[in-house]
């Protein structure tokens, strides 16, 4: 019991750390970096190294690229439901699943626990690479459902360099993880299934999340309210919004390592 309490102390050291510096540095809204605070207290607590440092390789960069500006990401910032920095309910979607993997370990001792967990924050950095790198510069993009060209930003659109930036983004997680997992196989597993996390979201993007036209300069967006009015939905879920794809994405994720890892570990 003192050795757990004093993870847990370490942990929240480390844990408001984490979220000063990435309030300071505006990786976090200040309702995020609270968020952060109170989930990374239970992951470096409870999970220490094994756990905080597949957490920290995926949020850092992340939070990196999120914040980088280009012209070419100022351009199509108007389409995108929460640009730039992550609130609370982003800090959530990210990390909160996420802690449901080391409550399951911690009370089942299961390995599968932590497979999931990495293959979940693997999903999550494969769609953030995807989009902070394929919206840095100007190019082409495609709807992955029809394959016909689509506006640079749009929920479902995708690029090659979206594709390599996805792929790297769930290799530099699942890398971090190596130590613990160990087997080449599961780790390139891992990957290949963090990645496939991606282009699910790339297809919920496209078929089912909620998509607003403006009545003032007839932008079609992800935002509710644009220039001041708000919008009015023109094609998908209206509950299905950017967070739902992206949980709903990473489950997925989980969903088919659980079904590969049991028919074949």
């Amino acid at each position: 019991m003192q050795i757990l309490l004093l993870n847990v102390l370490t942990g929240a050291v480390l844990a408001l750390a984490v979220a000063f510096f990435s309030y300071k540095l505006k990786f976090l809204t200040f309702d995020g970096a609270v968020a952060t605070f109170l989930l990374a207290v239970i992951i470096f607590g409870f999970g220490l190294l094994k756990w905080s440092v597949p957490v920290l390789t995926f949020f850092i960069p992340a939070s990196m690229l999120s914040i980088k500006k280009t012209d070419t990401k100022l351009e199509i910032s108007g389409l995108l439901e929460k640009p730039g920095s992550r609130n609370y309910i982003q800090v959530l979607s990210n990390g909160g699943i996420a802690v449901v993997f080391i409550f399951l370990d911690y009370c089942t001792k299961s390995a599968v626990w932590y497979l999931s967990y990495v293959v979940y924050l693997a999903a999550m950095a494969s769609d953030t690479w995807a989009t902070e790198i394929g919206t840095m510069k100007k190019r082409k993009t495609y709807n992955i459902l029809t394959l016909r060209t689509c506006v640079q930003g749009e929920s479902g659109g995708v690029s090659l360099t979206g594709f390599v930036a996805a792929f790297i983004g769930s290799v530099i997680v699942v890398l971090s993880s190596a130590f613990w997992v160990g087997n080449l196989s599961l780790l390139i597993l891992i990957t290949l299934v963090g990645f496939s996390g991606s282009v699910a979201d790339s297809f919920l993007g496209a078929a089912v999340q909620a998509k607003y036209k403006c009545k003032i300069c007839g932008l079609t967006t992800e935002k509710k309210i644009h220039c001041g009015e708000k919008t009015f939905l023109v094609k998908g879920k209206k509950w299905f919004n950017n967070d739902l794809v992206n949980i709903t994405s990473g489950l997925l994720s989980v969903f088919i390592l659980l079904l590969i890892y049991q028919l074949s570990f």
